[in-house]
């Protein structure tokens, strides 16, 4: 199964589907009364085929997107974590649950003040997987 045919199976893309051939049969039956059903259908599966390529590489992007955001957020709590940890020396249970909870909403914070930065880091680390096929295609399947 290529990857377009798997992407085309994401729970995402079908509910989207549907509204996507409802709407395009709607607008063509509407541009094309005059014309044959032969002439009506092709254009419409040639409709159908632009707008879910598109979907398609949409959803990736943001996927894409959605797991570089995590990993940097990710990257930025264990940094935090780790210092408090390296300046206290030992923590316990309950402390490690609060710091969990206190590097979680800090990390989150700190992504959402340097969105422009990180949304640039994203979009470098994206064009980079869009050149690498092989590991872009294990970061969508996997991550």
């Amino acid at each position: 199964m290529s990857e377009a045919d798997a992407a085309r199976k994401d729970y995402l893309i079908l509910a989207l589907q549907g509204e996507i051939e409802r709407a395009l049969i709607k607008e063509i039956e509407a541009a094309y009364t005059g014309e044959s059903k032969a002439d009506s259908n092709l254009q419409l599966e040639r409709a159908q085929k632009a707008v879910i390529g598109v979907l398609v590489e949409c959803v990736q992007t943001q996927r894409l997107y959605f797991v570089i955001r995590s990993v940097i957020m990710g990257l930025l709590g264990s940094l935090i974590y780790f210092l408090v940890v390296l300046y206290l020396g030992a923590i316990d249970a309950t402390q490690a649950v609060l710091l969990g909870i206190f590097v979680f909403i800090t990390s989150l914070v700190v992504s959402r003040l340097f969105d422009k930065q990180v949304v640039k880091v994203s979009k470098k680390i994206v064009s980079l997987l869009n050149k690498n096929k092989q590991l872009r295609k294990f970061v969508l399947k996997r991550l």
